[in-house]
């Protein structure tokens, strides 16, 4: 486990979730899961270092992890259980996004009549499909 620093972000080798530096502050930093809170740098360091605790799943001592876990919770002004269910939010959220963009929206076909049941009309999986990603607006 390693947390990177940059002037504007902290990011880890083991997770997604980052800490940014506000524009309004330099004294200012926000989680990427805990987005309505403002913290401090030492804050931030520690809600990285939280979410890094409980992202490795392969923990070499789990009781001492997890006292850890609540300190660095404490510091941020929250429970350990608010932490795991806002990573879990977090997690699900990812999920969904990707889940959504790996989905195959039919594209208009000219002059071509198969169709598979499953994809519906004017739809089909020959070398003529022009099957796209779905945007981050939803539309292709």
């Amino acid at each position: 486990m390693a947390l990177a620093f940059t002037t504007w972000l902290i990011t880890s080798d083991v997770t997604p979730e980052i800490a940014l530096r506000s524009t309004a502050s330099a004294d200012e930093w926000v989680l990427s899961w805990l987005p309505d809170r403002s913290l401090t740098l030492e804050q931030a360091v520690s809600g990285m270092v939280l979410d890094e605790i409980l992202s490795d799943p392969e923990l070499d001592d789990g009781g001492l992890a997890f006292e850890l876990a609540a300190f660095r919770a404490a510091e941020l002004g929250v429970t350990l259980r608010e932490v795991v269910l806002q990573l879990a939010i977090r997690m699900a959220q990812r999920d969904l996004l990707h889940s959504q963009q790996n989905v195959c929206i039919p594209a208009p076909h000219h002059g071509v009549t198969t169709e598979t049941p499953a994809a519906g009309p004017g739809h089909c999986h020959s070398r003529q499909c022009h099957c796209r990603p779905q945007t981050a607006a939803g539309r292709a």
